[in-house]
């Protein structure tokens, strides 16, 4: 994208040397209104690239043979990265950095230093695709800065038994001092991603947003809300920064119109009570990372948001005397049967997901179904009668 920048650059200003003048109306940045206005998106997104932008969840921390060395595992076949890689058919280049909040990334994409750097810059502007998993750590660093120091040496959230954690957790219920520092920083923190409008203030997200549709206005880009890994009931701000950077993460996207949003957040709030999504989820460990059948997740609403909202599996519906159809939003899968005319919306509809065991659904009056969208992960079939 840079280098068509500079090709238009030089035939703009070669035009003005041969005596051609542009009109007074022009816009002064030209090039940017030729390159978005007069090429189709179609030739912009047609990049055999998938970029993928973000933290630890990105490179896929914490899934089986995990090493923060091994450039080559962050192409495991259990993240969420390499399944939307073959869905899409785009060659995956994984830029997830364990750790990054948005500051970094941030400056990574507007003051590159580093080589790795400068490879993200090159890498987005050759992208057809860019997923962005951002946010967690802004939050999350702060608790876990002043949870790891209490632990002591060589021990933190991840590594440290559960004993050790409630601990420390209890000391810091009791602290109000500490208390009130992790506050602060937690609110400080979920101001630099947002920004602040009373004191015209951009925040790092919309920069980063902005920065990246600089380099390719053509990608398609997905921002992923970020999940709650646990309910901390002792810091309920935490709790509440993740609500005020989901809702940016949303609001900026302009219904669809500046990027899509695959809403993480809610399908992980709605999966079903035992489905282990996060490795804290198994009460054995505070480690927030998603789990396999967190990866799963993750591409299958990724993927959904992209497809207009409807599944990346295949559905073989037998609705006798009626049809089916389905929708995803909000953490779960809408199925509506409608019956052909002269005919009654059934009771309920029966759903086999792979090769798992036929479920019973009830429909409401509608002929709506809902299913959480952690429930689903391979082909299915449904089936009904409309009488």
């Amino acid at each position: 994208m840079k280098k068509l920048k500079e090709m238009l650059s030089i035939v703009l200003s070669a035009a003005s040397l041969f005596g051609a003048s542009l009109p007074a109306y022009a816009p002064s940045n030209l090039v940017e209104e030729v390159i978005t206005t007069y090429i189709p998106m179609s030739i912009m997104n047609q990049s055999t690239k998938y970029v993928a932008l973000g933290d630890s969840i990105t490179t896929g921390y914490g899934l089986e043979n995990y090493n923060s060395n091994d450039v080559k595992n962050k192409t495991s076949e259990k993240s969420f990265v390499t399944k939307l890689s073959k869905k899409i058919g785009k060659e995956a280049v994984n830029l997830g950095v364990d750790g990054i909040d948005s500051t970094r990334l941030l400056k990574a994409i507007t003051k590159p230093s580093t080589a790795d750097e400068k490879e993200i810059i090159a890498q987005i502007e050759k992208a057809g695709v860019i997923t962005i998993s951002i946010g967690g750590n802004d939050v999350f660093m702060a608790l876990a800065e002043v949870l790891n120091d209490k632990l002591g040496k060589d021990k933190n959230l991840f590594n440290a038994n559960k004993q050790d954690i409630l601990k420390v957790t209890m000391d810091l219920i009791f602290n109000k001092s500490a208390k009130e520092t992790l506050k602060n920083n937690v609110i400080k923190a979920t101001r630099t991603f947002t920004g602040d409008k009373a004191n015209n203030e951009e925040g790092n997200f919309a920069s980063i947003i902005r920065e990246i549709k600089e380099l390719n206005p053509g990608a398609q880009i997905v921002v992923n809300t970020i999940y709650n890994p646990y309910d901390i009931q002792f810091a309920s701000f935490c709790n509440e920064a993740i609500e005020t950077i989901n809702a940016k993460i949303i609001s900026d996207s302009e219904n669809g119109k500046n990027y899509l949003v695959a809403d993480v957040y809610s399908a992980f709030a709605k999966a079903r009570k035992g489905t282990i999504l996060v490795n804290a989820d198994t009460g054995k460990t505070f480690d927030p990372h998603p789990t396999a059948k967190g990866h799963e997740v993750i591409y299958t609403v990724i993927a959904s948001v992209m497809q207009n909202n409807t599944l990346p599996y295949s559905i073989k519906a037998s609705i006798s005397n009626g049809k089916l159809t389905h929708s995803v939003f909000e953490g779960e899968v809408h199925f509506k049967v409608t019956p052909d005319k002269g005919y009654k919306i059934p009771k309920n509809i029966s759903i086999t997901i792979g090769n798992g065991d036929k479920t019973i659904i009830a429909l409401d009056s509608n002929g709506t179904a809902v299913i959480p969208i952690a429930d689903v992960g391979a082909d299915m079939v449904v089936s009904g009668i409309c009488d």
